[in-house]
């Protein structure tokens, strides 16, 4: 009997279907499929497929430089692989089945696929040359560079204020602001400077969005209070 032999092209379609129904039951947006990030996962296959080795780096450089080889500008990148094989060969439904149940399996690969920065997919799918039908899948997640994220903060208070965002932290005099960008959202912490050793209280501690305002202002009993605004409206 021979081998089943999968549409691979369908295989790829299937990928991005099941991918944004994982996402789905998360709550997380879906993936847009971009024509880059595809041609760069179908070359990467076919490369893997025919060296014969596994690897993120088979080819000498990571999942993001290859992406900006191939011309994807990226403010964010993720890659899994896949190697399934099977004597009897795979029907084109069960071999993108069978990728996603393995990369839902392992906590890194799903992580990557659950990754709320990304916005945008590309999937390649290759078949080794080995007697046994093996197939190599490629999933690239990516956020382009022109989807940065950008938020602002301000000191409308009469108080120093610091403000701590993916491991960085700065002081903010009052009435002055700074403008963060970032590839992936974080937590935006708010504290208060007390005294000259400036030690700090904190304020508030909420999730940094795209385009928004985090405005800090003093209070009539003398505190300091965090409001958020959407930018362009006054905070």
């Amino acid at each position: 009997m021979a081998a089943l032999v999968p549409d691979l092209p369908q295989v790829e379609q299937h990928i991005v279907e099941i991918t944004n129904k994982a996402r789905q039951d998360q709550r997380l947006a879906p993936l847009k499929v971009n024509a880059i990030l595809a041609r760069a996962a179908r070359a990467y296959a076919e490369r893997v497929a025919r060296s014969g080795t596994f690897s993120h780096n088979a080819d000498g450089r990571t999942p993001a430089q290859r992406a900006e080889s191939a011309g994807y500008k990226h403010c964010d990148i993720a890659e899994n692989l896949a190697m399934d094989q099977n004597s009897q060969g795979f029907d084109t439904g069960a071999l993108a089945l069978q990728a996603i149940a393995g990369w839902m399996n392992s906590p890194p690969h799903r992580a990557n696929m659950m990754r709320a920065s990304v916005t945008e997919i590309g999937v390649g799918v290759a078949r080794a040359p080995s007697p046994k039908p093996k197939f190599i899948s490629v999933e690239l997640l990516g956020r382009p560079a022109t989807e940065i994220y950008s938020f602002k903060v301000m000191n409308l208070s009469n108080a120093g204020v610091s403000y701590s965002f993916q491991g960085r932290t700065r002081e903010l005099q009052p009435g002055t602001s700074a403008v963060l960008t970032a590839c992936s959202p974080g937590e935006l912490v708010m504290s208060k400077l007390d005294g000259f050793l400036s030690t700090t209280t904190e304020i508030a501690r909420t999730r940094a969005e795209n385009k928004k305002v985090y405005a800090l202002k003093s209070t009539a009993t003398g505190g300091t209070t965090l409001e958020v605004s959407v930018h362009g409206q006054n905070p």
